[in-house]
C-alpha cells in the first residue's frame, strides 16, 4: 500500500510539475509574441511606385520556371528533375529576406476589363480574387527564395510549392478597398524550416497619390518533389540585421503557437470549466424542467438554431481551376469558401456583412481536377454585431457517396445591427459553438491562446 500511495505521488508531482513547465513555456512565449509582433515586414517599396510587374506576369513567369503544361491536355512528365534536388539542406547556400522580396501589381486602375473580374456587384473588391492573387504571389516568393546548385539554366524546377496553411488575414483597420484603384502585394520569405516556408504578404492600393496600407497576410508554403509525393529540403534563412532577427523569431513563435492550437483541440482536451457551465446553463435554459426534460425545445428569443445555420454548396472542379501542378488551385478553394461564408452571413444576418478576419486555413490534402467539392457554412457564434463562420471543403465519391476533408476555413464578419445568437441544439453543435468562440475570442484579442480559460482554475498558465 506504501508503495502505490508513494507512486501514485510522485505520479502527481510529475503531472503538476508538467503543467507548470507548460504554463511557463506559454507564458514566455506570449511575451516574445507580444514582443516581437510590431514588426510587420522587413523591406517596404517606395511610396512612388505605382508601376512594375503584373500578377499576370508573375503567373507567367510562375509556369515558365517550373515547366508547366500551358493547356491541361499537354501532358509534362517531371519525373526526369528528381535527380536536381538535393539530398540534404546541407547542400544548400544561405539565403537572406532581400533574397526573395519582390512586389506585383493588380492594375485596376488602368485595366477596364479586369476590374469587372473584381468589382463586386455593390461596388467593393471580390476579397475572394485577392485570396487567389495572394496565394499564387506566396508561391512566387518562395521560389525566389530557393536557389539549387543542382539546378541547370535550361531545366525547370524541381521543387513543387504547395500551401499548407494561411494565418491570420486581419481586414479590421476600416479600410474599403475601391475596383478602380491599383492594388499593390508585397512581400518576402519571412522564416524557413527543413521543407517549409513562411511568408509576409502586405496589400496596400494606390489612393489619392500614396499607397495606403490595407491588411498583412502570412502564408505557410511546404517545398515537395516533382511528382508531389514527399518533402524536400530548401535554403536555410540567416538574418542579418536586428530588424531581420525579430522577423525571423516571429515565424519561430508562429509555429509554435500553431502547435498549441492543435493541441488544446476540442478533439484532444474537454471543454474547460467554464465552458462546461456555460454550456450547461444554455441547455438549462432551453430544457423544460417541469416535464423533466433536457430535450432543447424551448428556443431563447432572438435566437437561431445552429443547426438552421447551414449554407452548403456543390461545385464540378474543371480544369480551367487548376494550378501548374495539375491540381485545383487553393486560392480557388479560398475564393469558394469565402463567398459562400460572406453569402451565409448576409443570409443569416440580413444585412450586408463586411469580413473582419480570416484565420488559420488549413490545407488538408490536395484536390484532384474532376472533384466534386462539397462547401458546407455554417454559422457557430455570434457575439453583437459580429459572426464567426466555418465553412469545410470535402470532395464527395459520386459512387459510394462518401465524403473527405481536405480544407477547414474560419471567417469573422461584422455588421451594422446586433444579430440573432446561435444557438446549439446538441452535444455536437455546442463543440462547434465553443470552438467558434474561443476563435472568435482569439482574433479580436480577447484572449492570448487558444485554450485560455475564463478564471485561474481553466488553464495551468496562471
Amino acid at each position: 500500500m506504501r508503495s502505490l500511495l508513494h507512486s501514485f505521488t510522485n505520479a502527481c508531482k510529475v503531472r503538476v510539475a508538467s503543467q507548470w513547465m507548460r504554463g511557463v513555456f506559454r507564458e514566455r512565449h506570449l511575451r516574445s509574441l507580444t514582443a516581437v509582433t510590431q514588426t510587420k515586414q522587413l523591406h517596404v517599396p517606395p511610396q512612388d511606385e505605382s508601376s512594375g510587374k503584373t500578377v499576370k506576369e508573375v503567373i507567367s513567369s510562375l509556369t515558365h520556371k517550373i515547366g508547366a503544361a500551358k493547356s491541361f491536355g499537354e501532358v509534362m512528365d517531371r519525373s526526369y528533375l528528381f535527380d536536381l534536388l538535393p539530398a540534404s539542406q546541407d547542400e544548400l547556400p544561405p539565403r537572406n529576406m532581400m533574397d526573395s522580396w519582390d512586389s506585383a501589381i493588380i492594375p485596376l486602375g488602368s485595366e477596364e476589363r479586369l476590374r469587372e473580374k473584381y468589382v463586386t456587384f455593390m461596388g467593393g473588391v471580390r476579397i475572394g480574387r485577392l485570396l487567389e492573387d495572394l496565394d499564387v504571389f506566396a508561391v512566387w516568393l518562395c521560389y525566389k527564395h530557393i536557389k539549387n546548385p543542382h539546378q541547370k539554366a535550361d531545366m525547370p524546377s524541381p521543387y513543387s510549392i504547395v500551401t499548407a496553411l494561411v494565418d491570420r488575414i486581419d481586414f479590421n483597420q476600416r479600410m474599403t478597398l475601391r475596383p478602380d484603384k491599383d492594388i499593390r502585394l508585397s512581400g518576402h520569405v519571412s522564416w524557413a524550416g527543413q521543407s517549409s516556408l513562411e511568408t509576409i504578404l502586405t496589400v496596400e492600393q494606390y489612393i489619392d497619390g500614396n499607397w495606403q496600407k490595407i491588411t498583412r497576410a502570412v502564408f505557410v508554403m511546404v517545398a515537395r518533389d516533382p511528382l508531389n509525393q514527399g518533402s524536400v529540403p530548401v535554403n536555410p534563412l540567416v538574418c542579418e540585421t536586428p530588424e531581420e532577427r525579430k522577423i525571423l523569431q516571429r515565424g519561430d513563435i508562429s509555429k509554435l503557437h500553431r502547435k498549441v492550437v492543435q493541441e488544446e483541440s476540442l478533439f484532444r482536451v474537454p471543454p474547460n470549466e467554464s465552458e462546461k457551465t456555460l454550456v450547461h446553463e444554455m441547455f438549462m435554459s432551453m430544457a423544460n424542467p417541469e416535464e423533466l426534460s433536457f430535450t432543447s425545445k424551448n428556443k431563447p428569443e432572438n435566437s437561431v438554431w445552429i443547426e438552421e445555420t447551414k449554407l452548403k454548396n456543390l461545385i464540378i472542379c474543371h480544369p480551367e481551376s487548376r494550378n501548374v501542378f495539375n491540381k485545383i488551385f487553393g486560392g480557388f478553394l479560398m475564393r469558394k469558401a469565402f463567398e459562400l461564408a460572406w453569402v451565409n452571413a448576409f443570409v443569416y444576418s440580413k444585412q450586408r456583412p463586411r469580413a473582419l478576419y480570416i484565420d488559420d486555413i488549413m490545407f488538408r490534402q490536395p484536390v484532384e481536377i474532376g472533384s466534386l467539392l462539397y462547401l458546407n457554412s455554417q454559422v457557430v457564434y455570434t457575439e453583437g454585431k459580429h459572426i464567426q463562420i466555418s465553412t469545410k471543403a470535402s470532395v464527395v465519391d459520386a459512387f459510394t457517396g462518401s465524403t473527405n476533408l481536405t480544407n477547414i476555413f474560419h471567417f469573422t464578419y461584422q455588421v451594422d445591427q446586433p444579430v440573432h445568437s446561435a444557438m446549439p441544439k446538441t452535444y455536437h453543435e455546442a463543440m462547434l459553438y465553443l470552438d467558434g468562440r474561443r476563435r472568435y475570442q482569439l482574433v479580436r484579442g480577447l484572449r492570448k491562446f487558444y485554450g485560455q480559460g475564463e478564471v485561474t482554475s481553466d488553464t495551468s498558465l496562471e
